[in-house]
């Protein structure tokens, strides 16, 4: 090959992996416009990655084909039972799997996720800069829940400041991978301290506490400092810390917000919606109305799971989440496993993602660092959803 083939070929790569970041990067953005643009390019990544797949003649691993039919069929048959009241969105979690284990067959997306992630993490902090010079705008939270309105957490082009915290999580994560492999350069290293700037920003009490985990496994000497001076500051400032972190207020409210998630399932369910669900992700307003809220939206990772998909969804999940982490603790990877289970177990107690492209970006990051280490031995292979 000359060398005007290799240049042209080297633009074309560069062009594609240009397209990709932005691809990505708007497939982050739940809030950039009034459609869910996100939810249509997340759909048409999984159609140009099933292409290119079928083009290089790969294979989908069984495991992973298992669960993708699994989740589809289950869907499909909550939403069928239901039907007229069931709803199309709880299909979406199996386009975002399937975006998931089609991504994870790619070995070159980490970086390129790192840079869209890095762009709407960027953007996030220059919207709140931005708020308090030219006042606010729809892409800051003002905190007027925890008492202090003088506060703007920073949710980027997400609906939640818990959503973009994700992103900054799966940044998070990439960085840390990068660095075992010692591929970290000064360019990541600048990148992480503006990161870092986003993750203070979000004034999410989940957010910090993942990134406590964090500190927790990679940088233990900062992590003891930091909690002893955690201490001393909450000392110190203990009415601004009570309303920030401690604030039970957000807590009681959160349960209010479950109340009419309460009556729809426990008082108003018969058995086959006990076992797979109502096909639908909001209770009905008949009953939503009736409540302190008076909303049907269900903030809670396994209240939803259970309303939409039942028992036998829960479950399913629960498998999942356990085996893809227990293959990360096979592997020797004591903190991807760790994360994986808190953030898909614990911190959704808390809110949960699963209709938001968000949760899939963070979980294709999982297992793309999964696939980058050696296979564990056979009698590891338990039904993994990962593999």
């Amino acid at each position: 090959m000359d060398n005007s083939s290799t240049i042209a070929l080297g633009f074309v790569s560069g062009i594609v992996r240009i397209g990709w970041i932005l691809v990505l990067f708007l497939t982050s953005c739940t809030q950039l416009v009034s459609f869910q643009l996100d939810k249509a390019l997340m759909t048409l990544a999984v159609g140009v990655l099933l292409f290119h797949s079928l083009v290089q003649g790969k294979r989908v691993p069984a495991q992973s084909l298992l669960v993708l039919i699994l989740s589809l069929g289950l869907s499909l048959l909550s939403y069928l039972i239901n039907l007229p009241e069931s709803s199309l969105i709880i299909f979406f979690p199996v386009i975002g799997l399937a975006f998931v284990i089609l991504m994870g067959e790619e070995e070159d997306f980490l970086t390129l996720i790192q840079w869209a992630l890095f762009l709407h993490i960027s953007a996030g902090i220059f919207f709140v800069i931005a708020s308090y010079i030219f006042g606010l705008n729809s892409y800051v939270h003002p905190m007027y829940d925890k008492g202090l309105p003088f506060l703007h957490a920073a949710k980027g082009l997400t609906t939640t400041v818990q959503a973009y915290g994700t992103l900054i999580i799966g940044w998070f994560l990439i960085y840390y991978w990068k660095k075992d492999q010692g591929k970290v350069n000064y360019l990541d290293q600048v990148a992480y301290l503006v990161v870092l700037l986003g993750l203070v920003l979000t004034f999410n009490r989940n957010s910090l506490l993942i990134y406590y985990i964090i500190l927790f496994f990679k940088h233990k000497r900062i992590f003891w400092f930091s909690v002893a001076l955690g201490i001393a500051f909450v000392i110190y400032f203990f009415d601004f810390i009570n309303k920030l972190i401690f604030n039970l207020n957000t807590l009681s409210s959160r349960s209010d917000l479950l109340e009419a998630f309460r009556i729809a399932f426990f008082q108003q369910t018969n058995w086959i919606q006990y076992l797979i669900g109502h096909g639908n992700n909001m209770v009905d307003d008949s009953i939503a109305r009736g409540t302190f809220y008076r909303t049907g939206y269900i903030e809670n990772g396994t209240s939803v799971l259970l309303f939409t998909y039942g028992f036998v969804g829960y479950f399913f999940y629960l498998i999942s989440v356990f085996t893809f982490s227990f293959l990360f603790w096979a592997k020797g990877k004591i903190f991807y496993a760790a994360m994986l289970f808190y953030i898909f177990i614990v911190a959704q107690q808390f809110t949960h993602e699963f209709y938001s492209t968000t949760i899939y970006i963070l979980l294709a990051v999982f297992l793309l660092i999964f696939q980058s280490y050696p296979k564990v031995e056979k009698k590891a292979h338990l039904f993994s959803p990962a593999e």
